[in-house]
């Protein structure tokens, strides 16, 4: 089963099922707890006969002729009838006036009576009796009562219902009654035919509820098949569009203007989209400038090449050019891949909370092992808070801060220093990197941080930075929520040199 409809159809069909159910426990407990609640107060009528029979007379004597009205007296449910059985089940007394034994019940012959109207109305009236008699104690022959008589023999008191036919519930409770001669049984029992139409009535009014509770289901349930599987499956089809016509960079309609949940899944995955399109044209953008970029020191390399064997008086100076661009080819390749993989790190990691004073400590201990000049790098802390902290990753902030001062490294002489200032505001830190070479032409202030782009003259042999540092530790910067700027030293009126400035948001 693919379809979510399908799914979503068959839970709630399961659902139907667990509400039926329920609906069959819920009536079962009522009916049980009513029945039980008039179990008991039977109960206390077979007690209440007893109480009355044990202090009078009539157990003393093992007499019970007793006019009924005398025990309806004692009985406060008016349609509750008592009877009093002996060991084999014989009816001693009954308060419906049915003074028969039990086992001895037999209709009643008719009277001839000469006019034949009235024989055939005091034969109706006979047939009546006994039909009357005989179904009021039709529960005395069922399998249950036996079971519970018996039981009671052992002097317990014992209280059930029986069911019989057309729905006819009767309650009983038995309580044995204890005589110097022998035993006899108080059989309180009450014809309760209208709490089993109660019971009826309340069993019809749960079900019908529970029938308009499945019909609000099944209406709500293709409520909700509209309002959020149709949606999905626009959703669905707009993905595939999209998966068909990648190239002409489409993205999600008519879902992404709602104002629910569904909306803002739209909303989310057409910015996905957008950031997927802007890293694919850079992507292509950083392949065309690669590509560039190597073709150059390739160019080179081949005119080298062409002219070692007739130029053998420059074969050296060939030999060294081939080497710085086989060099430059080499770290280009390198920082490349590296970048490529490092902003897909960055987007995947997770940040935490650093100590930016430690972390340019270290960096700088980093650079000055990696180096092979003499150049002093001086770290000063101008800041007056006690505690500098940003949230990011440390490995990549490391990173930025360390392609800055490698840069202001590969333009300073030999025993020439490089400053580092930390300094702070209320919500932001900032990081000066100043050093003493020939700064920036005006020209490149703006194109310093651009890809493969490089302030080293062409001719140098120095010439063998891939040109991808600045811009590196801008997009490292810029993921951070900071930024980096680039200007000349000035000092009555000439260039010094030139001062990287990295700004950062402190945490919380």
């Amino acid at each position: 089963m693919n379809s979510l409809n399908k799914k979503f159809l068959l839970y709630n069909l399961l659902g139907l099922v667990i509400l039926a159910f329920l609906t069959s426990i819920t009536i079962s407990i009522i009916n049980n707890i009513q029945i039980n609640k008039r179990i008991k107060q039977i109960e206390n009528q077979s007690l209440i006969i007893n109480n009355f029979l044990t202090s009078s007379s009539f157990i003393q004597n093992d007499n019970f002729d007793i006019d009924p009205n005398t025990i309806l007296e004692k009985i406060e449910i008016q349609n509750v009838s008592i009877l009093i059985l002996d060991d084999f089940k014989n009816v001693l007394f009954d308060t419906k006036g049915y003074d028969l034994e039990y086992n001895d019940i037999s209709p009643i012959d008719n009277v001839e009576i000469d006019k034949i109207d009235s024989e055939s109305q005091n034969r109706d009236l006979s047939s009546a009796n006994f039909n009357d008699y005989n179904s009021s104690r039709l529960f005395l022959d069922s399998e249950i009562f036996l079971k519970k008589y018996n039981k009671s023999k052992s002097g317990d008191q014992v209280s059930f219902s029986v069911k019989e036919t057309d729905d006819k519930l009767v309650l009983i409770s038995i309580y044995p009654l204890k005589s110097a001669i022998q035993n006899y049984f108080i059989v309180a029992y009450e014809d309760n035919t209208q709490i089993s139409k109660t019971l009826n009535q309340a069993s019809l009014i749960i079900l019908l509820c529970m029938a308009a509770i499945a019909l609000f289901l099944i209406l709500f349930s293709f409520f909700l098949n509209s309002a959020i599987l149709n949606p999905i499956k626009l959703l669905a089809r707009s993905a595939e569009k999209i998966d068909k016509n990648f190239k002409s960079k489409p993205f999600i309609k008519d879902t992404d203007k709602r104002n629910d949940e569904i909306g803002q899944l739209s909303k989310i995955l057409n910015t996905m989209l957008d950031s997927l399109y802007r890293r694919i044209d850079n992507t292509e953008k950083y392949s065309a400038d690669l590509m560039h970029e190597i073709r150059n020191p390739l160019a080179s390399i081949k005119m080298a090449t062409d002219v070692i064997g007739d130029d053998s008086k420059n074969k050296e100076k060939f030999i060294d050019l081939i080497r710085t661009d086989i060099s430059r080819i080499e770290n280009i390749i390198t920082d490349y891949s590296g970048m490529m993989k490092d902003e897909s790190l960055l987007s995947k990691s997770n940040s935490s909370k650093l100590d930016i004073v430690q972390t340019v400590t270290e960096t700088i201990a980093e650079v000055k092992k990696a180096s092979k000049k003499s150049i002093n790098i001086k770290f000063k802390n101008n800041s007056n808070m006690e505690s500098l902290t940003v949230t990011g990753q440390k490995r990549f902030l490391s990173q930025a801060i360390k392609n800055i001062i490698e840069n202001a490294l590969s333009f300073s002489k030999e025993h020439e220093n490089i400053d580092i200032i930390l300094s702070s505001a209320k919500k932001y830190l900032s990081i000066s990197v100043i050093d003493n070479g020939p700064g920036i032409k005006e020209q490149d202030t703006k194109r310093i941080f651009e890809r493969f782009y490089s302030l080293r003259d062409e001719s140098s042999k120095k010439n063998i930075h891939s040109g991808l540092g600045l811009s590196i530790s801008q997009n490292i910067i810029a993921a951070h929520g900071g930024s980096i700027s680039a200007d000349n030293v000035i000092e009555n009126s000439e260039v010094k040199g030139a001062k990287f400035i990295i700004n950062l948001p402190l945490s919380d």
